[in-house]
């Protein structure tokens, strides 16, 4: 269901292993007219994971190393997915105290403890659908906060 609230068609490309937890979710999520903006392949971005995340697009598979390593992403092996990733940020703060927000237009939504719509929240039907499915979720980890990704 898309922000406009209208059915639409999206394409999601995972690992097989997480395809049917995947199948399941985003058909409870549908039901309940949960909004997702868009879902498309990173490809139709030029595999470029900001311009993806500035678009508001759900997305699993996409090579890449994790931000700041040389260690393969769990996007990498299609094993984690982010919902709504303008809406929930990726953030962390360097040692030196700079806060550093993925995607960078993302920097309005960083402070969770302001009502907006589209946040997951731990409260969010999306969380609850993620984590009965085995997934973990990016805005519970210590060192980062990864509000729209979820993992197995």
């Amino acid at each position: 269901m898309g922000f406009d609230g209208k059915e639409h068609e999206g394409i999601i490309v995972c690992n097989k292993s997480i395809s049917r937890d995947l199948s399941e979710i985003f058909s409870e999520l549908f039901k309940a007219k949960y909004p997702i903006e868009r879902i498309r392949p990173i490809s139709e971005y030029d595999d470029d994971d900001e311009r993806s995340m500035q678009a508001n697009n759900t997305s699993c598979y996409c090579y890449r190393p994790i931000e700041g390593s040389t260690k393969l992403s769990n996007h990498a092996r299609g094993l984690a997915i982010d919902i709504n990733p303008l809406y929930n940020p990726c953030v962390r703060r360097k040692r030196d105290g700079t806060l550093i927000v993925q995607p960078a237009t993302g920097k309005p939504y960083v402070d969770r403890s302001k009502k907006f719509k589209y946040k997951i929240t731990q409260n969010d039907l999306c969380y609850r659908l993620f984590v009965a499915h085995g997934f973990k979720w990016g805005g519970k980890w210590k060192s980062l906060k990864d509000y729209q990704h979820f993992e197995k």
